[in-house]
């Protein structure tokens, strides 16, 4: 994970809340961020990541779309732009 979210994670506590991770990768995918999460944040709940390479990360409006949808956001609408 960029340092960036180490400190975010460290910053704020998200005890009883969900966090969903997700990421665009060139070839790595999530590596050991998921567990990373949840060891910085054991009292949070951590769902099923998105990982999308490097091909679907120019159009990824589907791919989340039905992620989302997944996890029971269907009211989430996402535009391009």
């Amino acid at each position: 994970m960029p340092m960036i979210v180490y400190t975010f994670l460290d910053d704020y506590d998200f005890s009883e809340k969900t966090i969903a991770p997700f990421v665009t990768s060139g070839s790595s995918g999530f590596s050991g961020t998921i567990s990373t999460i949840e060891s910085m944040e054991p009292d949070a709940v951590v769902v099923e990541g998105l990982s999308l390479g490097s091909s679907e990360a120019s159009e990824p409006a589907d791919a989340v779309s039905e992620w989302l949808s997944s996890m029971g956001q269907n009211n989430v609408v996402l535009k391009k732009g």
